[in-house]
């Protein structure tokens, strides 16, 4: 077995291997296990985890697949980062977005998992705005 770096496998094969920062300049974190797409993420999911143990929420889960229909059909799935669930019964999707990553596909996306339960008053669609050092929890 023949080992060699990234950059030497690109220089012999050709670019296949990606090297340097990723698509929208965030940093790639992994804790316990999970691969989260960037610091503020993992940063979320351990307050989250901190407040599950602290008894402040039921629960969470990461990466919760959510199917987005129209007229009855099926459109496309929605990966929302954080599906809190809360002590009073209801529940909570969190998008956490760093600054710069807003693509129109995922507006279309979210504002579809908006769409789907606007008229659910257990459970609300959030987003997280990532901003330097804190994080803006928006409402609508």
């Amino acid at each position: 077995m023949i080992r060699m770096s990234a950059s030497e496998a690109n220089k012999k094969l050709g670019c296949i291997f990606k090297i340097g920062k990723s698509k929208y300049n965030n940093k790639k974190t992994i804790i316990d296990n999970k691969k989260f797409d960037s610091e503020s993420e993992g940063k979320l999911y351990w307050d989250l985890k901190m407040q599950e143990r602290q008894g402040l929420i039921k629960g969470f889960e990461d990466q919760v697949k959510e199917s987005l229909e129209a007229y009855g059909k099926p459109i496309c799935n929605y990966y929302v980062d954080f599906l809190v669930f809360h002590n009073d019964g209801t529940r909570e999707f969190i998008e956490h977005k760093s600054s710069g990553t807003v693509t129109p596909a995922w507006r279309i996306k979210y504002k579809m998992l908006e769409a789907k339960y606007a008229d659910d008053k257990n459970t609300k669609v959030t987003t997280n705005w990532y901003k330097g050092y804190r994080i803006i929890k928006r409402k609508k």
